[in-house]
């Protein structure tokens, strides 16, 4: 009795002092159809539809049981179901008329398996083998709590529907619902916690630099100003590894911002190197620059080390401002920059030039 126990319709009522035509709905292996009978108990509307039980049969309810009209008695006879479930086969020996039947009583869920038979296939006497595969099994999310399901459904929809879980109208859930399931998917649902909110957020401008080699060094000249723009931001408060969190829904901007500008000067402001500075100007600094290099602005003295018109060391170069070798400077930036040397050191010449030095006098 306990294979059918899915199937049983639960009597009720009492007996009648009167003996009175009743109707029954019978059904016997799938076959249903209605019994009239004077008799009070399972057994008579049995005996009236001349069905007499087999050794392995069931019926349901018992046979002593009192009916009533409009009832409901189950006939059952033991079918013999082949299952190759996923490459193995296994008989069961069942009180089923349909595979739907069979399955149930056999603890197999018919949604949670392929079959190659319609769920409402009857099964014959002869009995009936059926190919199965276990559907892929799927796993839901809903923030920390872990379901595990298996179904052959198509959909994400169809993956939560499997797992009993119900998802609110602002829920989260990833992949989205209409998205196509997949073997070992893993849904994930993330819990709202109130309604959408869309609030605008200032988009920052940035400003950027360029130099400008027509600008004098340091000077800075604003070529654009920075705007700030402005965007919607629609957030959501969910539920995320049990903690409550802000999870932004949609950006939508609504003013792009304009990037500023700025120039800054590189130009270097020198000095001109056609004018004398101080007493140096009046001495003979082409007759010192023939001493010392011939009066070649890119003379490379032959034991390395001196530049120039007048013989400059890189340091000595650096100290009066010079910049790079001194014979790769033009013969004015070269004169004008060892006048600055003669100035700085005093007029003490003897310890720049001590042995062309004399020819500034000349």
């Amino acid at each position: 009795m306990a294979g059918v126990v899915a199937i049983v319709l639960v009597l009720a009522g009492g007996g009648a002092a009167l003996a009175v035509e009743k109707t029954v709905l019978l059904d016997a292996d799938g076959r249903e159809h209605e019994v009239s009978t004077f008799g009070d108990s399972v057994q008579d509307v049995l005996d009236s539809a001349g069905i007499e039980l087999g050794e392995h049969d069931v019926v349901a309810p018992s046979p002593d049981t009192e009916v009533t009209g409009g009832d409901h008695v189950v006939v059952r006879s033991p079918r013999e179901i082949t299952l190759d479930l996923d490459g193995h086969e296994v008989s069961h020996r069942v009180h089923a008329a349909t595979l739907d039947e069979a399955l149930q009583q056999i603890g197999l869920d018919p949604e949670g398996v392929e079959l190659s038979q319609e769920h409402d296939t009857p099964i014959p006497e002869g009995g009936l083998t059926v190919t199965a595969e276990r559907a892929p099994r799927m796993v839901v999310m809903y923030d920390t709590v872990r379901s595990e399901t298996r179904t052959t459904g198509a959909t994400v929809a169809d993956v939560l529907s499997a797992a009993g879980v119900e998802t609110g109208e602002h829920d989260i859930v990833s992949p989205e619902p209409d998205e196509p399931a997949e073997p070992d998917m893993v849904v994930r649902v993330l819990p709202a916690l109130g309604e959408p909110e869309t609030e605008e957020v200032v988009i920052e401008a940035e400003t950027v630099e360029r130099e400008n080699p027509d600008l004098p060094e340091g000077e800075r000249e604003v070529v654009t100003e920075p705007e700030d723009g402005l965007k919607e931001v629609t957030t959501l408060r969910v539920l995320r590894h049990g903690e409550e969190v802000d999870h932004e829904l949609s950006e939508k901007v609504v003013t792009e911002p304009v990037e500023g500008l700025v120039e800054i000067g590189t130009r270097v402001e020198e000095d001109d190197p056609g004018e004398a500075s101080g007493a140096a100007g009046a001495l003979n600094w082409a007759g010192l620059a023939q001493c010392e290099s011939g009066g070649d602005a890119s003379a490379v003295n032959s034991a390395g080390g001196y530049y120039g018109l007048y013989q400059f060391s890189p340091s000595t170069w650096s100290s009066v401002g010079g910049t790079g070798l001194p014979s790769d400077a033009s013969a004015a930036e070269q004169t004008q920059r060892a006048q600055q040397l003669y100035d700085s050191v005093g007029g003490n010449w003897q310890s720049q030039w001590p042995h062309c030095g004399v020819h500034l006098f000349e």
